[in-house]
């Protein structure tokens, strides 16, 4: 069948800014990358960094041409894999998903998903899907069912026996702004077997107390939603305490009884639920009123103790959500030197952010970087530094690229682009490894991108 693909100014506009990959498609590095002659493209890259020539504009059209070329050769499982990892880079990759489309397979039906997402491929072509035999291709048309005569079968859609199929449908829920489909949203969001559909549907239900107008009925809706949060929160897991504690102090739902219901669920003083609904209330605007500043108190109270007592996992999380308040930074000083050297970690990589305190975290997280003996934490001690703009660990970061751990590979790649030199992890792009070779190429594509 034809696809109607949607032409917009913006697309347009999108498609001109792209790198048109002709100034240096002869080059030899160019024409590897091409091909997907990896190994003569890592020997041409290593000859341009040696001598300094290969900038991050010319990296960028390389990781473009591989990023095509992975998409382009990939098969079933493989090509699905590919088109997530290069997520990111949907600009760059356009056309090619415009091709791969043609194909009914899980590949085409992926790239189809990221089109219509992206706003390139018109609703009326994603929902004549929506009833197809293939999970895939049913996720397509799921995504899609945003208008309000689409209601009747969003909700059966939301029910759906794939998770995929159910997510999909919950966020058209979340686009329709739909009240009439909260009901089937709590139901899924208290019962579903699937943790990821749980948390997209309880997401969803905290858009329908959205500001849609001043009338008594908005208010009504946002007050029925608390009053039902709560009662995910008496029945759920961590992760849905985190997601009640943090949708609860968000306007509306705020205003409408979730102050009075987050003052209540705090006052279990402890859990991923607590310390999320903390964290929340601690980065609403500055309050005004006297309840809102007791209530930011005890939130801020909750983190400074949890931070200074609580379980690993709780101050991880706590020293990680916190705002940089003077009782937060008191806090994180005061562990800072922690036995743990994971929330050492954690602390010292916040401290990086703090003016007064910065010269001592980025000196510990050194220490920490310099760690031969833990590469992993090393690497993460080293990300912190270079997103801290900490330009002497760039030697140390590129060795990193030398790494038999694909994940340390990678994450060489993103420190670097996290100091704008995402050129110098460019060999990683002819990797061994496919998935490795995506994830760079991306990551080196859209660090520039953004950067411009």
């Amino acid at each position: 069948m034809a696809f109607r693909l949607v032409r917009s100014p913006i697309t347009a506009l999108a498609l001109i800014l792209l790198p048109t990959l002709s100034a240096c498609a002869g080059s030899p590095v160019m024409q590897a990358a091409e091909k997907g002659d990896y190994a003569t493209m890592q020997k041409e890259i290593g000859a341009r960094q040696k001598a300094g020539s290969l900038g991050n504009d010319e990296a960028r059209e390389l990781a473009v041409l591989v990023l095509r070329h992975e998409v382009d050769v990939a098969k079933g499982d493989d090509l699905v894999k590919r088109i997530r990892e290069a997520r990111a880079c949907s600009p760059e990759l356009q056309a090619t998903l415009e091709k791969k489309m043609t194909t009914h397979d899980a590949g085409g039906a992926e790239a189809a998903l990221v089109l219509y997402e992206d706003g390139k491929l018109e609703g009326a072509e994603a929902r004549e899907h929506v009833d197809a035999p293939d999970e895939a291709w049913r996720t397509v048309g799921a995504a899609a069912l945003v208008r309000d005569i689409d209601s009747p079968r969003r909700r059966q859609a939301i029910v759906d026996p794939s998770p995929r199929v159910r997510k999909a449908a919950i966020s058209a829920s979340a686009l329709a702004g739909d009240q009439g489909d909260a009901n089937v949203l709590f139901d899924t969001a208290r019962v579903d077997p699937d943790p990821y559909v749980r948390t997209y549907a309880l997401r969803s239900l905290a858009l329908l107390g959205g500001d849609r107008g001043p009338d008594a009925k908005e208010s009504r809706i946002a007050n029925e939603i608390t009053l039902r949060f709560v009662d995910l929160w008496n029945a759920g897991d961590d992760a849905i305490k985190e997601d009640v504690g943090g949708q609860l102090a968000i306007s509306p739902l705020y205003e409408a009884g979730g102050r009075e219901r987050l003052r209540m669920l705090m006052a279990e003083g402890h859990g991923a639920g607590v310390i999320a609904a903390a964290a929340a209330v601690a980065r609403r605007p500055e309050p005004t009123e006297a309840p809102d500043r007791e209530l930011r108190g005890t939130a801020t109270g909750i983190l400074v103790r949890t931070i200074e007592t609580g379980s690993k996992r709780e101050r991880s999380h706590a020293i990680a959500t916190a705002p940089l308040f003077p009782e937060i930074v008191k806090a994180l000083v005061k562990v800072k030197d922690d036995d743990d050297i994971a929330v050492r970690l954690a602390v010292l990589s916040r401290l990086a952010n703090v003016i007064a305190e910065r010269t001592y975290a980025i000196k510990g997280l050194e220490a920490l970087a310099a760690k031969k003996d833990d590469e992993e934490l090393s690497a993460r001690a080293k990300l912190a530094l270079a997103s801290a703009g900490d330009a002497r660990i760039q030697g140390w970061i590129e060795e990193d690229l030398q790494s038999a751990n694909p994940i340390i590979r990678v994450g060489a790649v993103t420190a670097l682009a996290a100091m704008g030199k995402a050129a110098r992890g460019a060999v990683i792009m002819s990797d061994a490894d496919a998935s490795i070779r995506t994830r760079s190429a991306c990551m080196i594509a859209a660090s520039v991108r953004i950067r411009h």
